[in-house]
């Protein structure tokens, strides 16, 4: 571990699941200008990664960046597209300054003791013009969820153990992604709610019913309806929101 990121420990017991649909700012922004060169920054089992990749959206290559090596190695059975790196996001020595067309970060920046390099890096490794993507959380004033915080995060309940900070508007987003080199499009919020399925999946696999390795692609593999169903119910995470935001580099 580095000071930059949770622990490999702690990320190896974080499980995405695979889906086919993605953010919809997140869908527009790649859609405008699919990249050829993509890096996901805490890439995790390739949740966000593979739906670009599905939809056709990046050209030649993805760079799926994670401190864990259990989950790079999983990135890179995804696509023949990926090119994993462990490392963590602060500095990814493997890519070049100005190396990529497009930089995307999801549920990544909460975690980083020092929020400030995410930004760096982003602009760093993005070539002029090109986007980047990030998401995060907003924190309400009564925010509350069942994970208690441990040292060095937040000793407070929280959506999750591991975050080091979870930001209190899109205001505070926008500022912990300022850099002179990068400029936003847009950052928005939305209630968070939590996938009611993704719950009934994890305790299905619990009693054996659904084997572990199998789980981040039950949604892929499963009926239709399983993966609709994802989306369309959820209980709301009382006083969060999910925050996105999007921009490019400015071109000098």
């Amino acid at each position: 571990m580095t000071s930059s990121g949770p622990s490999t420990e702690d990320l190896e017991h974080s499980r995405y699941f695979l889906s086919e649909w993605m953010p919809p700012l997140l869908r527009r922004t790649a859609g405008a200008a699919p990249p050829r060169v993509l890096a996901d920054l805490g890439a995790g089992d390739g949740g966000t990664l593979w739906p670009l990749d599905r939809a056709g959206l990046v050209g030649e290559t993805i760079y799926a960046v994670d401190i864990s090596a259990k989950h790079v190695a999983l990135c890179e059975r995804l696509s023949s597209k990926v090119r994993g790196i462990v490392s963590d996001v602060a500095h990814v020595d493997e890519l070049a300054d100005e190396s990529v067309d497009a930089v995307v970060s999801s549920q990544v920046i909460e975690h980083l003791p020092d929020d400030g390099v995410l930004a760096r890096e982003i602009a760093r490794v993005l070539r002029a013009g090109g986007w980047f993507y990030v998401a995060s959380v907003i924190r309400g004033p009564r925010a509350f969820w069942f994970y208690k915080g441990k040292p060095p995060a937040p000793e407070r309940w929280q959506l999750d153990p591991t975050h080091m900070r979870e930001y209190a508007s899109e205001e505070a987003f926008r500022a912990a992604l300022t850099h002179p080199a990068l400029e936003f499009d847009v950052v928005r919020s939305s209630q968070l709610k939590f996938p009611l399925t993704d719950f009934a999946l994890r305790v299905v696999s619990r009693v054996g019913a659904i084997a572990a390795e199998d789980l981040p692609e039950v949604y892929v593999n499963g009926p239709p309806w399983l993966a609709k169903a994802r989306h369309a119910i959820g209980e709301p995470i009382p006083g969060y929101r999910w925050v996105v935001g999007a921009g490019r580099k400015r071109v000098s």
